[in-house]
């Protein structure tokens, strides 16, 4: 099976700082392969906070699905590693987008892992799929 790259985009937008904690580690004790794409959904958040919204799930009348995501493993990380966490937005469409993650191991002085995942907005009350609102689009620079 080939194996797939996950493209750096040429600037990020965000970067945030976490620490490993006793709960992310398994019995191997080093950091858990199942761990790494919710430490990238926490840098989501915090993202989405940071350009503004109070709401970091559901916002311009849109929530977020994830529909797509992939991982790159790329070395470890163990309980009190400090990562951090640099996120790039791209490839938006009418109704989707995709956010690309860095993970780097500041500890340990190397890149720990990438992240690319590509979300939808949804209408809840609707159920259905709906376009990326323009002003979310602005505010990560589309």
């Amino acid at each position: 099976m080939a194996r797939k790259t996950i493209d750096l985009p040429a600037q990020f937008l965000y970067q945030t700082d976490y620490d490993v904690l006793y709960t992310d580690v398994n019995n191997a004790n080093h950091l858990g392969a199942d761990r790494v794409l919710p430490i990238a959904m926490e840098a989501q958040l915090r993202f989405i906070k940071q350009i503004g919204y109070e709401d970091a799930i559901a916002f311009e009348d849109a929530g977020l699905i994830m529909a797509h995501s992939e991982v790159a493993y790329l070395s470890e990380a163990g309980y009190g590693d400090r990562l951090r966490v640099e996120l790039g937005a791209g490839e938006f469409a009418g109704k989707s987008f995709q956010f690309i993650y860095r993970i780097s191991n500041l500890t340990r002085e190397q890149e720990m892992a990438r992240v690319a995942t590509t979300l939808l907005c949804f209408d809840y009350k609707r159920r259905c799929v709906v376009a990326v609102p323009d002003a979310f689009r602005q505010r990560c620079g589309a």
